[in-house]
């Protein structure tokens, strides 16, 4: 019993229905009490019955609300079961959360440190890859180095070699055995050639030439040859001479062929001129310009307002002639054929030359003169002592030479820097640049060429005469030089390399034999073929 009352009391709901259970047991009990009562209650009683209807109306719900209310505490207990659980689970991934981020820290700093160690590796790799590759450079350095050493080696020595089988070459020729100077001379231009070397030094180009068979010299005139030059339209060469001689060749293989237009003694021809248009002039110290035509003289100009005329400079852009004597001067046009004005001199003109493409006039006492017209004509001092000869200069080149009459010739290059070059022994009498080189002829009889670019300018004999070398001229491709020579005679000389060469290689007839190649040019050179 008391556990039943524990019960009830326990549960409030229960004992709230065991009241109203009671008390509907009450009115049952005053309902069946008063069966005997009046008709008049029974209004009462149907009030009771009523109320009674409505307490067990309540009761229902009050029992449903009871049953709602233990479903909405077992369900608020569910909820807070679940919600413990959740509770729990949100510890549970909170701590696994945690753990991840301790993990995936621990994850992180040991790939910081494999990443550290990568790096350092890489480096490590890269160092060492660095210090191979220097290791590699420096040895391909050393070989390079090496390689070239031997190369310069062996280029000095085949230089050598070369100039070494000129020599022999030009003494063999000169002996008579001149098939064995002609192989000398070929193995001279191959090793010469083929490691770079200078074909013009003396030892080597003298062989070449000599047996090339480059030279060959016409006895064309009777007085000294005072002009030589080419005509630009066709090619041949006009001659004029100290004896009134002027003469025109063509040139057929190894034959001259030679048209005397004129020869009168009379006059004495000095200096002359090739036009474009193919006409010539020639100025006569007594005082003449004679027009020379293609095939015949044309015209002889007295010079009245020109004293012992001896020099001849074309112009404004060669349409006009500049006719110099030693005290006036007077300016020829060429299309009108006609003296177009004359000017007296304060000064004696004892030589000619061009300078920025126009006449040049140098006096006896150290001046020269540029003329720009015949009212503008400049004076300045010669920058050397001496009497000045012969003139020539190279506006791209940048370099001036003056050629004096003791057979010095002084350079200035384009630092403005002096050079004196020897190698004449008497007067210079003309001297042309063809690029980086000189040409100068001299009263001694020798041409000679100069290369600019070496750093010490020595002269190369193209060849020495027997007489006084008064011009010379480049034929149209500067194939050949010809020379004119007091004597009366013109030489043609051979210049082109690839010219000499193939005349070389044509003058080869067999090649050296074992012994004659150990014996001139070495046992230890591998042996060439020259054919």
């Amino acid at each position: 019993m008391e556990k039943s009352s524990d019960n009830v009391t326990k549960h409030p709901l229960l004992g709230r229905g065991l009241e109203r259970l009671c008390l509907g047991g009450l009115l049952l009990a005053s309902v069946a009490a008063g069966v005997y009562v009046s008709r008049g209650d029974s209004e009462r009683i149907s009030e009771l019955e009523s109320e009674l209807n409505m307490m067990r109306e309540k009761e229902k719900r009050s029992e449903v609300d009871r049953r709602v209310s233990k479903q909405m505490e077992e369900i608020a207990y569910g909820q807070e079961a679940l919600s413990e659980e959740r509770s729990q689970e949100a510890i549970r991934q909170s701590e696994i959360a945690q753990e991840m981020t301790l993990r995936s820290e621990t994850e992180r700093q040991k790939a910081l440190e494999a990443q550290s160690i990568a790096e350092e590796s890489a480096q490590e790799a890269m160092d060492a890859y660095q210090m191979a590759e220097r290791q590699r450079m420096e040895a391909d350095n050393q070989r390079k180095q090496a390689e070239h050493a031997k190369l310069v080696t062996d280029t000095l020595n085949y230089i050598s070699l070369g100039r070494t089988l000129g020599s022999q070459s030009y003494s063999i020729y000169q002996s008579g055995d001149k098939e064995l100077g002609n192989m000398l001379a070929y193995a001279s231009y191959l090793y010469t050639s083929d490691w770079g070397g200078d074909l013009y030094v003396p030892a080597v180009f003298q062989a070449l030439t000599q047996s090339a068979s480059g030279r060959r010299t016409y006895g064309v005139h009777n007085g000294s040859v005072s002009y030589i030059d080419f005509s630009p339209k066709d090619g041949n060469l006009m001659t004029i001479s100290t004896y009134g001689e002027i003469f025109r060749h063509t040139i057929v293989g190894s034959q001259l062929q030679t048209n005397k237009l004129m020869s009168d003694k009379s006059y004495c021809f000095r200096s002359g001129y090739v036009a474009k248009n193919g006409k010539g002039y020639a100025v006569s110290h007594t005082g003449q310009l004679v027009i020379v035509g293609e095939k015949a003289i044309e015209r002889i100009l007295p010079l009245e307002n020109v004293d012992r005329p001896f020099s001849l400079q074309h112009f404004n852009d060669s349409r006009q002639l500049l006719i110099i004597g030693e005290n006036s001067i007077a300016l020829f046009d060429i299309a009108t054929e006609r003296i177009i004005g004359s000017r007296r001199l304060s000064f004696r003109v004892v030589s000619t030359g061009r300078r920025d493409h126009k006449p040049l006039l140098f006096d006896n006492r150290g001046s020269m003169h540029l003329f720009n017209g015949l009212d503008d004509i400049t004076n300045e001092k010669v920058p050397f002592s001496g009497q000045v000869t012969a003139y020539a200069s190279s506006k791209h080149e940048h370099i001036t030479a003056y050629g004096m009459s003791d057979g010095t010739i002084w350079l200035i290059d384009g630092n403005g820097k002096s050079f004196k070059l020897v190698g004449h022994l008497s007067q210079v009498t003309k001297m042309k640049c063809d690029g980086r080189r000189l040409y100068s002829t001299s009263y001694d009889g020798k041409m000679l060429f100069w290369m600019i670019d070496d750093t010490q300018i020595k002269p190369i004999t193209l060849f020495q005469s027997n007489s006084w070398l008064t011009d010379f001229a480049f034929n149209n491709n500067k194939d050949y030089i010809w020379t004119g020579e007091h004597n009366g005679s013109i030489t043609q000389y051979l210049i082109s390399m690839p010219k000499i060469a193939e005349r070389l290689r044509q003058n080869v007839k067999r090649d050296f034999t074992k012994d004659e190649w150990n014996y001139y040019v070495g046992k230890g050179i591998p042996f060439r073929k020259l054919k």
